[in-house]
């Protein structure tokens, strides 16, 4: 939304401005400027007059312009074409201009049904057309278990197996098969849905196609089986098994018996009935005793629970004796075999044998894991095939941290810290483990589903240029023109063109789409510039040159100030617009041929007026200013001869060594950077070709078949983008 501020003669308007600058005032103050705007339309000036279709372009004429563009690093460094040829020894790169080729439509709202009207076009209708097509699966991604392998890294309290596998496994294939369906092609001008208002303009030299699919109800269904070979973990999975039997006799037993609690807490535990404050394991002098729990009369530990043997004599745990030591410490991993959460040594004997080691008949205290044993658990397997299942004493957990032992030889029983493919064990009490990680044959049936194509609709439509809402005119009154240049960068040459809109209501406007910047500002590198600005979805029409009663005038100055509100931010945008006569040199002259360089012309300031446009756009809030100044000279019967853009971003108020790019620096304080130069070479223009033709009165028609053949045409769509008059301004450029 825009809200016009001043459009009269010396008129003074008090502006509120807020800020959000260290520089600038605070935002909650307040500050009152007496602005004084100019306008000078409805004044006589008395000086140099001409009819702007004779200074910039008469649309009725065929337009045929040649310019030299330069660029940023160039427009800084080579203040005319000779400075730049006599070192280079060839032309800066070429801008065409011309007026844009007689296949422009306009359509409003009223010609929808006309617009939209579909027509078959026979010649590219097949019935039962036969496409041919492939479809991709691809397999389950898996990986092989290559190895167990006890991290010995971790606290010993985490310590686990690590499952080391392959990289990543997967296979596809490519099934390829016939749809068959029918292709009917339309066309239209149009495509819907069609415009609620406004205006749109369309390119009759473009097409573009839309294919509309469509799609039968049932789908086309396609299997495939991969086969692997798969190495796992057996089902056993005794990495995750917990073990259950916690008196370690091989075989289910239910809770231990209570005998009673003797403190009350209703836990069955084994109490002490002393401080052991020698940390010997028994009551003497130095100890302090707590209470006799049993009431025996011995200081001692009492057992709240019988706490069940084994029947035979237990070896110490199994551990692996990192240091090898010959004893354990308490950072080396060992299987815990009664469920007591601690190491424990073999059971005490009495070497009858005088053997130096346990044999059978000595005699051994048969001890329990001092702890109160519940009912024990079991995983319930049918292992004989009975029918029944039977009570395998372990449960599965969630981690694989059950240290493997092989038992093949009782006395020496081996610690597994590593466990490749194919490796077995045998268990304390005989049972015999297989492949603990095995290989098996391994099929993923993929299935995957394709749409089936019933038929195919292409409608082929001309390609939109731009729709225009606010402020519209009859469509003969808007006359579009094209521009064309080249870059070369690293050996490889770059197109670019852009399309200009004009109409000519009062003064001679220009219709493109509103270009902004984001907060903060101050964009310069490439990354900031191409996410630092955004542009309207809609075009709108501006004033691009002022006239009264259609003339240039020498003196004329025109200032206007409005509030524009955006859904990004509200900016305030000041325009300062100055006529005056002025001669201009550019190298138009004739040349023999381009191998010397072009001659220059100048045409004195009664031929040529030069006109200076100034915009700022201050972003209400942050008070961030961003300018663009354009400098144009018109020259009677060439149009423009010479144009200069220049932009700057808020200035340092007090240093101007803060100043970015403050070596450019102004009266003003301003730093101004150049942005882009064009300067006329040559221009051929021809009346009698009437080539601008209004739009709604295209004067050729051309059939779709031929399209493809016509010289004219190089098919090249509309883009939304920041111009002003027949440049086009990317701030991208200044990294060039």
């Amino acid at each position: 939304m825009k809200k016009q501020i001043c459009h009269k003669i010396l008129i003074s308007v008090s502006i509120l401005v807020l800020s959000g600058c260290g520089f600038l005032e605070e935002e909650d103050s307040k500050t009152t400027d007496n602005v004084s705007y100019t306008n000078t339309l409805d004044q006589s000036l008395g000086g140099n007059q001409g009819d702007i279709n004779d200074y910039f372009y008469n649309f009725d004429n065929d337009v045929d312009a040649s310019f030299f563009r330069y660029n940023p690093n160039l427009m800084a460094n080579y203040q005319s074409y000779s400075d730049y040829y006599s070192l280079f020894g060839e032309d800066p790169t070429r801008m065409s201009y011309r007026t844009f080729p007689d296949y422009l439509l306009s359509a409003t709202k009223e010609d929808e049904e006309e617009f939209t009207r579909r027509y078959p076009i026979d010649s590219l209708t097949v019935i039962d057309s036969v496409v041919y097509d492939s479809i991709e699966m691809i397999s389950t991604p898996f990986k092989n278990l290559e190895l167990l392998q006890w991290n010995l890294d971790a606290e010993p309290s985490l310590q686990r197996y690590k499952l080391v596998s392959s990289d990543w496994i997967v296979a596809d294939t490519t099934l390829f098969y016939n749809d068959t369906f029918n292709v009917t092609a339309y066309r239209a001008i149009l495509n819907t849905p069609f415009i609620d208002s406004g205006m749109v303009f369309v390119d009759s030299s473009e097409w573009t196609d839309t294919n509309y699919v469509f799609i039968s109800d049932d789908q086309l269904r396609f299997t495939n089986a991969f086969q692997f070979n798969k190495k796992q973990l057996s089902n056993d999975s005794l990495v995750f098994r917990i073990n259950t039997d916690c008196n370690d006799n091989g075989q289910w037993d239910v809770a231990e018996s209570i005998l009673e609690d003797y403190n009350g807490n209703g836990v069955f535990e084994v109490l002490f009935e002393y401080s052991d404050n020698n940390n010997n394991g028994e009551y003497d002098s130095g100890d302090d005793a707590i209470q006799d729990y049993n009431n025996d009369g011995v200081i001692s530990v009492a057992y709240e629970f019988v706490d069940r043997g084994n029947g035979i004599w237990d070896p110490h745990e199994p551990y692996f004796d990192l240091d090898s030591s010959g004893t354990y410490d308490l950072n080396e991993p060992y299987q815990d075999r009664n469920c007591n959460g601690k190491w424990d040594d073999h059971e005490s004997y009495v070497d009858v044998d005088g053997s130096g080691s346990y044999s059978l008949g000595d005699d051994f205290t048969d001890s329990g894991n001092r702890m109160y044993d519940i009912e024990e658990e079991y995983t319930p397997k049918d292992i004989n095939g009975d029918g029944e299942p039977d009570k395998m004493l372990y449960i599965i957990g969630d981690k694989p941290n059950n240290l493997i032992v092989d038992w093949v030889d009782p006395d020496y029983p081996q610690v597994l810290l590593e466990l490749g493919l194919g490796e077995g064990i045998t268990s304390r009490w005989g049972e015999q483990f297989e492949n603990i990680i095995e290989e098996v044959d391994f099929t993923d049936i993929k299935q995957q589903y394709v749409e089936d194509v019933d038929s195919l609709v292409t409608l082929f439509t001309r390609e939109k240029v731009g729709h225009v809402i606010n402020n519209v005119s009859s469509p003969d009154d808007y006359y579009i023109t094209k521009s064309e240049w080249s870059k070369t960068t690293g050996g490889e040459t770059e197109r670019f063109y852009n399309y200009h809109i004009f109409h000519n209501p009062n003064h001679l406007n220009q219709i493109s789409y509103p270009s902004y910047f984001l907060p903060i500002g101050f964009y310069f590198s490439p990354n900031e510039i191409e996410n630092g600005f955004w542009s309207k979805k809609n075009l709108e029409s501006q004033v691009l040159y002022y006239t009264s009663n259609g003339l240039l005038r020498d003196g004329e100055m025109i200032d206007t100030a409005y509030y524009d509100t955006t859904d990004i931010a509200i900016y305030f945008i000041e325009k300062s617009y100055e006529v005056e006569s002025s001669a201009v040199t550019v190298p138009a002259g004739n040349r023999s041929s381009l191998d010397v360089p072009a001659k220059d012309t100048t045409f004195t300031e009664n031929e040529c007026f030069k006109i200076t446009m100034v915009t700022t756009m201050t972003m209400v809030g942050s008070g961030v200013d961003f300018g663009q100044k354009t400098i144009s000279w018109l020259v009677k019967n060439k149009g423009l001869a010479k144009s200069e853009i220049y932009i700057r971003w808020t200035e340092h108020p007090f240093d101007s060594d803060l100043t970015p790019n403050n070596n450019n620096l102004d009266s003003q304080n301003q730093a101004w950077v150049g942005l882009n130069r064009i300067e006329l070479t040559s221009v051929n223009m021809q009346s009698e070709n009437n080539a601008f033709r209004r739009l709604t009165n295209p004067v050729k028609a051309i059939e779709l078949r031929d399209i493809g053949d016509h010289p004219d045409f190089n098919f090249d769509p509309f883009y939304v983008s920041n111009q002003v008059g027949i440049q086009t301004l990317d701030l991208r450029e200044l990294s060039e």
